[in-house]
């Protein structure tokens, strides 16, 4: 069952949201570092090129990095028309759980499953 165009949005939003909050987040500690280093100066065109984005994927820590890839994977799942689809069983993922978790992959039943497979591992 297709989900609805206003749900769809709404979820589009709050992941967009958490990814700005995520990437702002980031960007603070970043800059709390350089601030602290030796003489705080950064030249904007450096800040632009690909060693500066290497440098900023690799100063953020695991569990930030592992949640920005998932919201992204959420959105680009929106862009795909596959958003709200369990990963394991295919099922639609149930509203709330969306709306609490927007960037889930899995159902409840699912989820409950990798997690006990996560204990034993």
């Amino acid at each position: 069952m297709p989900m609805k165009a206003a749900l769809l949005e709404r979820l589009k939003q709050k992941l967009l949201q958490k990814r700005r909050a995520l990437i702002s987040e980031v960007r603070e500690k970043h800059a709390n570092n350089l601030e602290s280093g030796t003489d705080g100066i950064q030249d904007i065109a450096d800040q632009a090129t690909t060693a500066y984005t290497k440098e900023f994927l690799l100063s953020i820590g695991d569990a930030e990095r592992q949640l920005l890839k998932q919201v992204d994977a959420a959105l680009e799942k929106m862009r795909l028309k596959k958003y709200g689809q369990c990963e394991r069983c295919s099922e639609t993922i149930g509203e709330k759980r969306l709306e609490a978790l927007p960037f889930a992959r899995f159902c409840i039943a699912c989820q409950e499953e990798e997690e006990q497979q996560q204990r034993k591992a």
